[in-house]
């Protein structure tokens, strides 16, 4: 594989192959994906196999050679078929598949990011993926493994080369830097800090999430074999003979849960080792990961928002994470678990370190300083009537049917009516002006707390949502739709509501910089 990027002459493209080593690549990115989709098809025939075959290690066996040999030969007439181009039209043309074959067109100006990742097994020949991300779809990033960090280097210079000409030509991008962004600003974070961030998230969860086909196998087998000598260890060594069952069941979810928290930790660690994060001439650059060292570079100008959260977990640890958004790579609560690889996450920060890398982004950004609106009173009664009161009633009518204490509907009201005040104080938005640019903090949350900051010119729409009881009471919740995402605020006054979707809207088409 040599470093010089070749195009094609004419209509006539020069087709090019990677280097024989990624035929690695590709067994162990077959083998990742029948992990994640394979074995969840074939878990009816799993169950057969369980309960109805008999000499399950022989058959066992043969069927896990059957299924290499079959994974080496098409990842062997994968490669084969593999090949790329790079055209005279500012194109990357790649030819690939076995049984169906497909031919991919990515334009330079789709290209939001050019990442290039050092497997493990890549690392003793020197060799690296150059991952292409397309603007606003993950279905159509290329990925060409086991080429040269040196020919990876030279794309993405001639890639962000291109797309800075392109940039030039439509707008005027003089006023959008200023003498510190060619300062490099970098930040470090520990691999201890790393760690902490194992106990904030769910990446535990999410694990036994996808060992969820083999969960009764494992009870089973945990019965059989570890909770029959906890609980003889109990009765003989420590006399327990009416509660060591209890006590063996404890001891294994005790169990449980230390190896999730280890697991959570080490995924983190995977994913986040040795992190890196630099900032220069208006671009991040970021470089983690144990197994894979991953680096991911991001222009400034991509980001259409940043998203800080802080858990229940993280809120105990003063640990916060940070998320920098581009086009369709996160969204808000639920969407936002759904990361891909265009987002750049700084997994676990202090609020000076918070501070500091929005700064780099919004030089005007100080957590401290920010002075919310809140949501209007109306949403705390509403809330009150639906998710406390109600739930309330019900328990209480169950407390008198089944005979029990009436103290626990009065619990219930407390804890949920707690529940509800923490959500309700927690809506807010700010509204700031720097240097002729305008900015929108949301807040939300409830025991933790979540901000999404953004400029409004990256707004893609604005509309007010209002209720017939939210109109007698001139009030309105505001919907701002962004190309990551979306940003909510609920009841607000209409006046109010009216003029941020109008200033948003004015914002959006009057503003010529572009946001992609």
């Amino acid at each position: 594989m040599t470093s010089d990027i070749h195009t094609h002459q004419n209509s006539q493209p020069v087709w090019q192959k990677v280097s024989p080593w990624a035929l690695v690549y590709f067994v162990v990115h077959f083998s990742v994906r029948f992990v994640k989709d394979g074995l969840l098809n074939l878990l009816p025939m799993l169950v057969v196999f369980v309960t109805q075959v008999e000499n399950k290690l022989f058959w066992g066996q043969i069927a896990a050679l059957v299924a290499v040999c079959g994974l080496v030969l098409y990842s062997l007439l994968y490669y084969l078929n593999f090949k790329y181009s790079i055209s005279d039209d500012n194109e990357i043309l790649l030819n690939k598949g076995v049984l169906q074959k497909e031919r991919l067109t990515l334009k330079f100006s789709r290209v939001q990011n050019v990442n290039i990742a050092t497997p493990f097994y890549f690392t003793p020949v020197n060799l690296v993926n150059c991952i292409f991300d397309a603007a606003g779809s993950t279905a159509q990033e290329v990925v060409l493994p086991g080429v040269t960090n040196e020919y990876a280097q030279a794309m993405r210079k001639q890639i962000f080369t291109y797309k800075e000409k392109q940039q030039i030509a439509t707008s005027d991008i003089s006023d959008d830097t200023n003498d510190d962004d060619y300062d490099e600003k970098s930040l470090l974070i520990s691999n201890k800090e790393i760690a902490k961030f194992g106990l904030m998230s769910n990446m535990a969860i999410l694990a036994f999430a996808a060992a969820a086909p083999f969960i009764n196998a494992t009870i089973n087998f945990l019965e059989k074999q570890l909770i029959a000598n906890l609980e003889g260890f109990y009765k003989q060594e420590l006399g327990l003979i009416t509660t060591a069952a209890a006590f063996a069941v404890a001891t294994l979810v005790v169990m449980l849960f230390l190896m999730a928290i280890l697991l959570s930790v080490a995924m983190a660690l995977a994913r986040f080792y040795n992190f890196e994060v630099y900032f220069k001439d208006a671009k991040f650059k970021r470089i983690s990961g144990l197994l894979e060292r991953h680096q991911l570079t991001m222009s400034l100008d991509k980001v259409q928002s940043i998203v800080i959260k802080q858990n229940i977990m993280s809120r105990l640890l003063k640990r916060y994470t940070l998320q920098c958004l581009q086009a369709s790579s996160g969204g808000w609560g639920a969407n936002a678990a759904k990361k891909n690889k265009q987002t750049l996450v700084l997994p676990v920060l202090t609020k000076p370190q918070v501070n500091s890398v929005c700064q780099w982004v919004y030089p005007w950004f100080d957590s401290e300083k920010l002075i919310f609106k809140g949501a209007h009173r109306a949403l705390l009664y509403k809330n009150l009537a639906f998710f406390a009161a109600l739930p309330s009633v019900v328990i209480f009518g169950l407390c008198i049917a089944l005979e029990l204490t009436t103290l626990i509907s009065v619990g219930g009201v407390i804890v949920l009516s707690g529940l509800v005040t923490l959500s309700y104080q927690g809506y807010g938005y700010y509204l700031h002006q720097d240097q002729g640019r305008h900015y929108l903090v949301i807040r939300k949350g409830m025991i933790g707390v979540q901000y999404r900051v953004f400029e409004l010119y990256k707004a893609q729409s604005a509309h007010s949502i209002s209720t017939y009881f939210m109109r007698k009471s001139s009030l309105s919740s505001v919907h701002i739709q962004l190309a990551s995402g979306f940003a909510f605020m609920p009841y607000i006054k209409t006046p109010d509501a009216n003029y941020l979707i109008d200033f948003t809207l004015y914002q959006v088409e009057s503003d010529t910089r572009s946001w992609m």
